[in-house]
């Protein structure tokens, strides 16, 4: 508990909410807070000058003026929240989106892309809801009950015992019950999450899905999160449908009480007209932030699971953490010594103590059967994973004692299947290079992987659009787009995996 409130403390910390903007929305806040507290004594005011009409006319336009400033402030206000928050969020999305861009290839495949996804997109805008939002609410909704408190024990004593005596007696049922919030909210957002991953994945493979007649099963799969989040749906509502009434019978108890008190002491002489009519205005000052306190309890909760899974995220070391190596130098050949790699602790050893020597300035094939460690030898010269024992050099010297980013240069990959990403030909041709691109290399390169003939016979050409993987032009295209990328990146060392 102690952790997980550290955690959202830090992360509310870093988003660095603009400080100027949210004083501005305070300022406007306090004003209508003061014009909410200021309208149930004009009213009380107009109402016992009712008889009077040069007094009546003036508090009338003062109540007038109240209002108009009640909703041109609450208007502000809130935009100048909405403003802050969107900040917020793009600073929580721009943080968490980096941190996991740059996490390494094994983090991927232990993480459901949709669950990471979701991370980005809906935890953030909790916490960026409670940072702004709700504790702005909580702060106006304190001050309008200490206002509403302090005016109501000046207009009368005895009616503000028995008002908040009422509203006492349902903050004590309304604040347990808020609190089981908590749970629900932190497995709805993990059962969210879930869903995205699943539907991510198989949107993204449906070409799989279909071709082994799997529809029914992914959409059993799909059922059991669905289903799960009925179920925390229906407890939420429980607990709505538990706290509205909770809330509406206070109100309501209070009005009866406070007119039935109240109008037995207009009869007796002892109170005016005009105050009784202020106090039942007052009480919705009153119960008003009380709703907000247990909105504010349940955001709470919610933003509080969120923050321990993006600390973890931010925590979590990523390829940046190498950029403090040093510049050594490196070339020559490519040598594995005694490497032994397996994917996971409880899979077996793809490569078990392999020593072999990749000459430069040759063309080297891998050849073997499927599943021989044919990929898994690429991706290790990659460095998208790290082996286990043994050591891969670049010449002399071992390629984990060089940044990655300069590793990573001198290296150009084709993987299988060729991936492509959403966007022109051109774009992917051009992919990760931090260059302008002459039309003459684009074409050059083009040429030089035997695709210029179907790009140029495009409608668009160069600009034409690809889709999601690439799937509105065959596999032989995506490759040889792939391979135009590598003529235009030009690398000291050229991997192609069954391209």
């Amino acid at each position: 508990m102690k952790n997980s409130y550290a955690d959202l403390r830090r992360l509310i910390a870093s988003t660095k909410p603009s400080k100027p903007l949210l004083l501005l929305a305070g300022l406007f806040v306090l004003v209508e807070i003061t014009a909410t507290l200021w309208f149930p004594i004009l009213t009380r005011d107009l109402v016992d000058f009712l008889g009077e009409g040069q007094q009546f006319g003036t508090l009338l336009w003062q109540l007038l003026g109240v209002l108009l400033s009640l909703a041109i402030a609450g208007g502000i206000s809130r935009f100048l929240l909405a403003k802050a928050g969107q900040a917020v969020v793009r600073t929580l999305r721009t943080e968490i989106a980096s941190k996991l861009i740059h996490q390494p290839v094994r983090f991927f495949d232990e993480q459901a892309s949709g669950e990471l996804a979701s991370r980005v997109v809906n935890d953030s805008t909790v916490i960026s809801t409670l940072v702004t939002t709700q504790i702005m609410n909580l702060v106006s909704g304190v001050l309008l009950l200490v206002g509403s408190s302090v005016v109501l024990l000046i207009l009368d004593v005895k009616l503000t015992l028995v008002l908040f005596g009422l509203i006492f007696a349902a903050f004590l049922v309304i604040v347990p019950i808020a609190m089981k919030m908590e749970a629900i909210a932190k497995s709805t957002q993990d059962k969210t999450a879930s869903l995205t991953g699943i539907l991510t994945q198989v949107f993204s493979e449906i070409r799989l899905v279909k071709a082994f007649l799997a529809e029914d099963r992914e959409i059993r799969r799909s059922k059991v999160e669905i289903a799960a989040l009925y179920k925390l749906g229906i407890r939420e509502a429980k607990i709505s449908v538990a706290l509205e009434p909770i809330i509406s019978l206070a109100m309501t108890l209070s009005i009866i009480s406070i007119l039935g008190y109240g109008g037995f002491r207009v009869t007796a002489g002892d109170l005016s007209v005009g105050t009784l009519t202020a106090f039942i205005l007052y009480i919705f000052n009153v119960v008003g932030p009380l709703g907000l306190l247990s909105v504010f309890v349940a955001e709470l909760q919610a933003a509080k699971g969120a923050s321990v899974r993006i600390v973890a995220i931010l925590d979590s070391d990523d390829e940046r953490q190498d950029s403090w190596k040093e510049a050594v130098p490196f070339q020559g050949d490519i040598r594995f010594d005694n490497v032994s790699f397996s994917y996971g602790a409880d899979t077996p050893l793809v490569l078990d103590q392999l020593s072999i020597t990749i000459k430069a300035g040759e063309s080297t094939a891998l050849v073997g059967v499927s599943g021989g460690g044919k990929s898994t030898i690429l991706s290790l010269i990659e460095r998208f994973y790290d082996p286990q024992n043994g050591t891969i050099f670049s010449g002399e010297t071992p390629i984990n004692q060089v940044s990655l980013d300069r590793w990573r240069e001198r290296l150009g990959y084709v993987p299988q299947g060729a991936p492509v990403m959403p966007g022109s030909i051109r774009d992917n041709i051009c992919y990760g290079l931090d260059r302008q691109v002459s039309e003459e290399e684009l074409r050059a390169a083009a040429k030089s992987a035997h695709c210029l003939e179907f790009i140029e016979d495009s409608a668009a050409g160069f600009d034409t659009d690809l889709s999601e993987q690439g799937s509105n032009i065959s596999g032989g295209q995506r490759q040889r787009i792939a391979i135009a990328r590598m003529f235009l990146r030009d690398p000291a060392i050229l991997i192609l995996d069954e391209a």
